[in-house]
């Protein structure tokens, strides 16, 4: 009997890394509706287990993003803030950012195009 594959597995990656005094999290494929709950889960215990916690959300190889991802990602920015810390988006492809300006999330999810500056990113 085959062992069963995690069907988020294959829709949704994450990568964490530490760069310098942020948290780079690298996230890839779909976020929507079903994979969005797993990615508040591990961003959320991230947060948890830091004193203001800096988050960098890589989103260059975000393919897809639903209001249900719009969600995830306002209320990881929420806990960062209540938290002490930050959270920004570090390189969101043109769709995600659309999203962000129609909705005035952009006002504030704030968007950075390089690691370089995240040591910029203060709020």
């Amino acid at each position: 009997m085959a062992a069963a594959q995690d069907p988020l597995a294959s829709r949704l990656n994450v990568n964490i890394r530490p760069a310098h005094r942020w948290q780079i999290v690298e996230v890839g494929g779909d976020l929507d509706l079903v994979t969005a709950p797993a990615l508040r889960d591990q961003i959320g215990a991230l947060i948890d287990a830091r004193t203001a916690p800096r988050i960098a959300l890589e989103m260059s190889r975000l393919t897809f993003c639903d209001s249900s991802g719009l969600n995830a990602l306002i209320r990881l920015w929420k806990r960062a803030v209540a938290a002490g810390g930050q959270l920004v988006l570090l390189r969101p492809g043109s769709g995600l950012i659309r999203m962000l300006e129609t909705t005035g999330l952009n006002r504030f999810l704030r968007v950075v195009d390089t690691p370089l500056a995240l040591a910029l990113a203060q709020h």
